[in-house]
């Protein structure tokens, strides 16, 4: 886990200096995203169920007269999640997190025919957890706490509509745990890292 902390710092420092000025176009949006899968993870006990991610907030494109630039976004993140019981299906708790989310992107953008461009936008994100519900759930509330820090990177594919309205769909995968626990046994389940779909629109003003 700590040489894949230290790729995604080499990114954002990376990506972080690309000159300013050399960029012929600022445009200052805001986004949203909603998630498209609800991964299940399950064991013989009970099983977790991600049920939905929505995003908003405002994000900032700066693209080179080559359609190369950057693309960062500061969005907050509300994700919810519930544990059931996996015999009877009963839900046991619900959890429901807040984050402030920060993906920081190398974005590429090629004409097809006007008004219509599509781009490709790769880079590190950071998530940082603002507030949240604690696990209420007895047999595992004493040895579960809720990491404050994550990270990963993104890959984005979309299109661009009169220079104005994106719309796009995006791959992530976490580098990082949601959870540090005191009981190995429940570690593989809360943290699998599986990949992440999602849909994003940004409108520019």
């Amino acid at each position: 886990m700590k040489s894949k902390t230290r790729i995604l710092l080499v990114a954002i420092v990376a990506l972080s200096m690309i000159s300013m000025p050399s960029f012929a176009q600022l445009k200052l949006g805001l986004k949203g995203e909603v998630g498209l899968n609800k991964p299940t993870f399950s064991s013989e006990a009970f099983k977790v169920e991600n049920m939905n991610v929505f995003k908003v907030g405002p994000s900032l494109e700066a693209i080179s007269e080559t359609g190369l630039g950057l693309d960062i976004s500061v969005l907050y993140s509300n994700e919810k999640m519930e544990v059931k019981d996996f015999k009877t299906d009963n839900s046991l708790f619900e959890v429901e997190s807040h984050y402030l989310d920060v993906p920081l992107n190398l974005k590429f953008k090629i004409a097809i025919a006007s008004p219509l461009k599509v781009y490709l936008a790769t880079g590190p994100y950071a998530q940082f957890r603002v507030a949240g519900d604690k696990f209420n759930w007895d047999e595992i509330s004493s040895t579960i706490e809720e990491k404050k820090f994550q990270a990963g990177v993104n890959v984005g594919l979309g299109a661009e509509i009169i220079n104005s309205v994106q719309l796009g769909v995006n791959y992530r995968l976490k580098l990082t745990d949601d959870y540090s626990f005191s009981d190995p046994k429940w570690e593989d389940l809360f943290n699998e890292n599986k990949g992440f779909w999602s849909i994003s629109a940004t409108i520019y003003f």
